[in-house]
């Protein structure tokens, strides 16, 4: 491991590496303990899965997923949309899911040993008969910003996005 040339210290006066912890676990004893949102992580195995030699891209029955994994996370899932196929006219109208958006600490995901990226999907038990899926679209890397560091002292919180998909889209059984 080297050295780092400028040392994170601006504010250890006030917040240090204790301090940053103490925030992390409070944080996740409220989504991990008391929230307890769980969804499903279906990585896509992108070693074994075979992509067209022109475009890169794979066909929907030759995906292949890696083990899937719980995580325990913040959500929300914005409101369905109508929309119609025709703009002029309000005759065949067709109703969208909402987007899902949750949040997790870098933290989790390290103790899991996964990452997620662009393409993956998320199962999430709407009720006990419905499972939503949905395709990550925002993989949430960049933990630079004010919203996922905290107090500007480091990364450590990633905001994932994703789009509903239909269901014949996603097989992973």
């Amino acid at each position: 491991m080297t050295q780092n040339k400028i040392p994170i210290n601006r504010l250890s006066k006030f917040f240090d590496e204790s301090d940053f912890q103490y925030e992390i676990d409070m944080g996740r004893q409220l989504i991990e303990g008391d929230l307890n949102f769980t969804v499903i992580l279906y990585r896509v195995d992108r070693k074994h899965t075979t992509q067209s030699d022109v475009y890169g891209e794979a066909n929907k029955d030759e995906i292949r997923y890696l083990p899937p994994v719980e995580m325990k996370v913040i959500l929300t899932i914005e409101k369905p949309e109508n929309k119609s196929y025709n703009q002029n006219s309000g005759g065949l109208r067709y109703l969208l899911p909402g987007t899902m958006t949750f949040g997790i600490y870098e933290e989790h995901l390290i103790e899991l040993g996964i990452d997620i990226n662009f393409g993956d999907y998320i199962a999430y038990a709407v009720n006990p008969q419905t499972i939503m899926y949905y395709t990550v679209t925002n993989d949430g890397k960049i933990t630079s910003d004010n919203e996922h560091t905290i107090f500007g002292f480091q990364g450590a919180f990633r905001t994932i996005t994703c789009s509903p998909t239909d269901q014949n889209e996603f097989r992973a059984f």
